[in-house]
């Protein structure tokens, strides 16, 4: 049970906004909340939509009921009437985050956040101390960390091109010789989209690959050769399994606490999974026992995937092409979203090359 309600929330991302939304409305409640002195530049989040997250459809920045992935082999569609897949802007989100906040309960700080012999301080030395500390500071990737890493351009064509009904959520038909890359291409209108390079590895690449892929993708499946960039975004997402250490009072949150799908990301839908549980329980006035969003199941499945990607990177595009094979649009939705349907997961096992996954399974299993 909890008598104070003293409550020190650190990272001014995604997961520190949206948890000081939520526990801002709960009475009695103070708040320290230290955003640090790195500014994010505005990027992209994308879901699917499902009802257990209620949120202004005015923020989104579009939203699709088709989606495809393409391989060099085929290509498959998916539709989904009930669960689109969403798009919201990092910058539409931290606004209606901070329109949403009770200010009265809040202290808002600039200062970075350092760990210093076990003890948490700001950048002028003074210690963290509350009752409870919620950590989502961003987490250092080292060079042994297989990452998802990506750039993304919004860019204008010079011509009517892009299928505005359907997002591309993966198209292999790229440079394969520098990691697992596919594209990301999310469409606006005919002449505006998001074109984002992804790439699976463990070195993250310099930014002109990223836009040379970009250039010729275009100019290789759209025959387009002119176009106008609008904005830039760039990152990375750590695939591997973290070590989740929370102490008695500072609990993780955020891609620190796990919230993230280890093999895809998709990160900000389980962050407001993760900030309702923890809202749930400190308006009973209680501590946070569990911020866990993923089973045991969920996670295995990541970890075998993960472990296939690692060590048969030239199959990617046939793995895929088989994972896009075993549903259709409302289950991708759900497996995507971490809610299992035995019968379509089934199908995937079976439709997946046995051996590789076999292998993999005992290499993760007897670990």
């Amino acid at each position: 049970m909890i008598t104070k309600k003293n409550i020190s929330v650190l990272g001014g991302g995604c997961a520190g906004y949206s948890l000081v939304k939520q526990i801002s409305k709960i009475n009695k409640v103070k708040i320290d909340f230290y955003l640090g002195s790195n500014i994010n530049k505005n990027n992209f989040w994308g879901f699917w939509k499902f009802n257990d997250f209620d949120f202004p459809t005015e923020l989104l920045s579009g939203k699709w009921h088709k989606w495809k992935i393409i391989t060099n082999r085929c290509e498959s569609i998916f539709e989904s009437i009930d669960h689109p897949y969403c798009l919201i802007s990092r910058d539409k989100w931290i606004n209606h985050c901070k329109d949403e906040f009770n200010k009265s309960n809040i202290n808002f700080y600039n200062n970075d956040v350092f760990e210093e012999g076990g003890v948490l301080k700001d950048d002028n030395g003074k210690k963290i101390s509350s009752d409870l500390i919620f950590d989502s500071r961003s987490l250092r990737i080292n060079e042994r960390t297989y990452v998802q890493h990506f750039k993304g351009f919004v860019i204008e064509s010079d011509k009517e091109c892009f299928d505005e009904s359907t997002a591309i959520l993966m198209d292999f038909r790229c440079d394969q010789s520098k990691g697992i890359q596919f594209i990301y291409l999310l469409p606006f209108s005919k002449k505006i989209a998001l074109v984002e390079p992804t790439v699976y590895s463990f070195d993250i690449k310099a930014d002109s690959f990223y836009f040379d892929s970009m250039k010729k993708y275009l100019k290789n499946n759209y025959g387009l050769d002119n176009f106008k960039l609008i904005s830039e975004e760039k990152g990375a997402i750590p695939l591997s399994f973290i070590n989740n250490e929370n102490t008695n009072n500072s609990i993780n949150i955020g891609i620190r606490g796990l919230a993230n799908r280890q093999s895809s990301g998709y990160t900000f839908y389980f962050i407001q999974q993760q900030v309702n549980k923890i809202y749930l329980d400190l308006s009973k006035n209680k501590k946070p026992s569990n911020t866990e969003i993923h089973s045991s199941l969920i996670n295995f499945l990541d970890k075998i995937f993960l472990d296939v990607l690692k060590t048969n990177p030239a199959r990617a595009s046939e793995i895929f092409d088989a994972f896009g094979k075993s549903f259709n649009g409302d289950e991708m939705a759900f497996f995507m979203s971490s809610k299992i349907k035995y019968k379509s997961l089934l199908r995937m096992i079976f439709n997946l090359p046995f051996k590789i996954f076999m292998n993999s399974f005992l290499r993760c299993f007897f670990k």
